[in-house]
């Protein structure tokens, strides 16, 4: 009687009982995806940035302060002869004005509009508030006379006004940005562009931006890309499943696999309460690329075995599948998971986090569905050749796949030496580019640039002191500390030197609203625009204000005591290299130059917190990819029991993500949140290549007693043509990002489909060249 090896006893044990497996993975799969209504959608810039992170904090404290949010930013524009300042443009703001105020989830009390606006002006008989739009505007003389007082209000010239009067802005806030901004944003846009769809506005724009519209945006693009993508990439994988193996059985194993492992992992997400952020529409696709490569090596080998054993039960031909193949399958699996892992535990981004920990869940349940699962469905089945695999006399008569595989190989087995050369050159060109590597990004490339939200953010930039905005939070030691004109002048001399830096478009602050109040009370003279030189002149500024107009006007600049300030900055670019420029020069000048015991300041707001979030991106990328690299290399080695064999493993992934670099280098691509997160899942998936080429050459030296020359050549016919659709599928599906709607997933599934097929042709080139060179002794062993 033959004796089986311990796998082959094992597997015989294991699916014994094949109906029972099939129910539990049934009850796994239905109990997990039952929780997927759960699911809750979170894109705020919030979730990338540790929640006890300083420039968080900083951002938290000076909303709740000063009541600042992330608003809604509707910009009206007219290139007219009046501009934006026309009776009708000018009523057309009022109205929208109120009508924004009772859409859910905006505060009525935090609008910012010319119609919500104070002017301020002195007279004979002391200081005038007033609004800017008082009832409806009736003459082109009363909308000349609104623009002039606009324009000669230094504090909304740029903010509220643009320069050339042809734009002015509605700021709408909202109540839990959260939880309303979606819905609100796209409530703004549909009111406005219906009050808009009127002949009497003709030639007027609207844009609406703002980071209000951004989290609407990227919430509304996730669910239209989980919608479009994921049956897309499922559609082309099936395609693939049925060129590789033509049998209706090879496509629906390789369903259940992928169906499963997506299924199962998005419900446990959503039933521990974690949200679909920016980058979790990923997962799907990287399940659904890995749970197939799985499926396709597993099928190859059930559908050559039974090709070469003519008569062999399905139960014996499966069995002898699991024996083969569990190791490379088990192995592929666990480098992915320190691939995933690797880059969710040296990231401290939580949404590139919960893409690391969840995409190792998916992995680990596509796992056991590919040992057990199909094993225990194809036991049930009665034995079905492929056409993909006829056999002719003693041999398996390769497909028109299968022979290209096997020209390939045999082209590449004559020239090693210059396969190896030109590795040594992409190597040497890699580590050079990887210097040359910059990091840069912002947020409005999160757009294609035909969306409104991308228009509205360049019109904006180009017309107003910018989009991109950051605050400064000034603290005194004691009550109307604000009082003191030595605080307040040096308050004006930061906003001085902030706007000295570049991309800065402009500075507001209680000092521009004191300077006015003075210059009020001084026959509007320009000379008295002004700090007074007396503490108790600023305190009766104050109080003239508050006795004429609304105290809660100056609750955006000012706290009720007097103690605490806010400076708003507007930036006319919104890249990290433009932050750079500004946020660690201003760091350093606060530092040096401004605090002492009577005032400190501290930056805070949305550029300050987008700067911190990607300063630190390089390093977290190439620290990710070492840590996978290792953690590959020291897999493979303790599984092939060689440290050298680890070596040769990973051999191919290191080439391919080195000419990478050298791309991203030398063609000056920058490294940002697509190219991040690419690398270390690159490397867990790309070396199942060299992981499946070196089990093979084991066990058909070891097995059949053949050469490594020989057993090289064979590897292309069989094992190559597995490679080939292992590729074809795990590209396609990655590629699938490639038709979002977010430029950044455009550029991850460019940027990870082009490595992995860098990784299969290092695979199929290096890898046996190396070997056929130096013949390793691990293969012999």
């Amino acid at each position: 009687m033959k004796q089986h090896s311990k796998s082959y006893q094992f597997f015989d044990k294991a699916i014994k009982r094949p109906w029972l497996i099939i129910l539990a993975t049934i009850l796994i799969i239905v109990g997990a995806g039952s929780q997927l209504p759960k699911m809750q959608i979170d894109t705020t810039i919030e979730a990338f940035i540790p929640a006890n992170h300083p420039s968080l904090i900083n951002r938290e404290f000076v909303r709740k302060t000063f009541g600042i949010s992330d608003p809604v930013v509707v910009a009206i524009s007219n290139d007219g002869k009046n501009g934006a300042f026309s009776p009708e443009l000018l009523n057309l703001i009022s109205e929208l004005t109120e009508d924004y105020k009772k859409i859910e989830g905006v505060d009525p009390d935090q609008i910012t509009s010319l119609a919500t606006e104070n002017n301020i002006y002195g007279t004979e008989t002391g200081l005038v508030v007033e609004s800017f739009i008082e009832g409806k505007i009736e003459s082109q003389e009363d909308a000349d006379k609104i623009k002039n007082n606009a324009l000669n209000f230094p504090l909304y010239k740029g903010t509220l006004v643009s320069e050339d009067a042809t734009t002015t802005l509605i700021v709408v806030e909202l109540l839990d940005n959260k939880k309303y901004g979606s819905q609100a944003y796209f409530d703004i846009k549909k009111i406005t562009e219906e009050k808009l769809n009127n002949s009497k506005y003709q030639g007027t724009k609207c844009y609406v931006a703002g980071e209000g519209g951004v989290v609407a945006y990227q919430a509304t693009y996730i669910d239209g890309d989980a919608k479009k993508m994921t049956p897309l990439a499922f559609g082309v994988i099936l395609l693939v499943l049925i060129i590789a193996y033509r049998t209706f059985r090879g496509l629906y194993l390789s369903v259940i696999v992928i169906i499963g492992s997506v299924l199962a992992t998005m419900g446990i997400m959503a039933g521990v309460g974690v949200p679909m952020y920016l980058t979790s529409n990923i997962i799907p696709v990287i399940l659904i690329a890995i749970g197939v490569a799985d499926a396709i090596h597993i099928l190859g080998e059930y559908y050559e075995t039974l090709a070469k054993k003519p008569g062999i039960t399905s139960r014996e031909a499966t069995l002898i599948t699991m024996t083969e193949m569990w190791r490379p399958v088990t192995m592929t699996s666990v480098t992915n998971v320190a691939g995933f892992l690797a880059m969710g535990f040296t990231s401290n981004v939580p949404p590139l986090q919960m893409v690391g920990i969840f995409s190792s869940v998916g992995v680990l349940i596509a796992l056991f569905i590919s040992l057990f699962t199909i094993p225990a469905i194809l036991m049930l089945l009665k034995p079905k050749l492929s056409k993909a695999y006829l056999k002719v006399s003693e041999t398996i008569k390769p497909d028109a796949f299968g022979r290209f595989t096997q020209k390939f190989g045999v082209a590449i087995l004559k020239k090693p030496k210059a396969i190896i050369v030109t590795s040594v050159i992409v190597i040497i060109l890699g580590v050079f580019g990887s210097f040359q590597i910059k990091v840069d990004e912002a947020s409005v490339e999160a757009f294609d640039s035909k969306t409104d939200i991308y228009k509205a953010d360049r019109i904006i930039n180009s017309k107003m002191n910018g989009s991109n905005s950051f605050d400064v939070l000034i603290e005194t030691p004691s009550k109307e500390g604000l009082y003191t004109p030595e605080n307040l002048k040096k308050i004006e001399k930061l906003q001085q030197y902030i706007e000295s830096l570049p991309q800065v478009g402009g500075t507001t602050s209680i000092v521009d609203v004191i300077k006015q109040l003075n210059k009020s009370l001084n026959e509007n003279k320009n000379e008295a625009y002004v700090i007074p030189n007396d503490k108790d002149m600023v305190a009766q500024l104050f109080l003239l204000y508050s006795s004429g107009g609304d105290p809660a006007d100056l609750e955006q600049f000012i706290d009720y005591d007097y103690r605490l300030a806010n400076i708003s900055v507007s930036m006319k670019d919104g890249h990290y290299s433009s932050a750079k420029k500004v946020i660690e020069p201003l760091n350093t000048y606060i530092e040096n130059d401004f605090n002492d015991q009577n005032v400190k300041a501290k930056v805070a707001g949305w550029m300050n917190v987008f700067y911190y979030w990607l300063d630190g991106i390089a390093f977290s990328h190439f620290f990710g990819v070492i840590v996978a690299l290792i953690l590959v290399l020291l897999i493979t080695a303790f599984n092939f029991k060689s440290f050298t064999a680890g070596l040769y493993t990973v051999l191919p992934v290191f080439t391919a993500m080195l000419m990478f670099y050298a791309i991203l280098g030398l063609a000056n691509i920058p490294l940002n949140t697509a190219t991040n997160i690419f690398g270390a899942i690159a490397i867990g998936v790309s070396v199942d290549f060299s992981i499946h080429i070196i089990e093979h050459l084991k066990l058909k030296i070891r097995q059949d007693n053949l050469s490594i020359e020989e057993a090289l050549q064979k590897m292309y016919t069989s094992t190559g043509r597995a490679l080939l659709f292992n590729a074809i599928a795990v590209c396609f599906g990655f590629g699938i990002n490639m038709i979002s709607e977010l430029p950044p997933f455009v550029d991850f599934g460019a940027l990870i489909t082009t490595c992995v097929a860098s990784s299969f042709l290092a695979s199929m080139t290096l890898l046996p060249s190396m070997i056929k060179i130096f013949k390793p002794k691990f293969l012999t062993k």
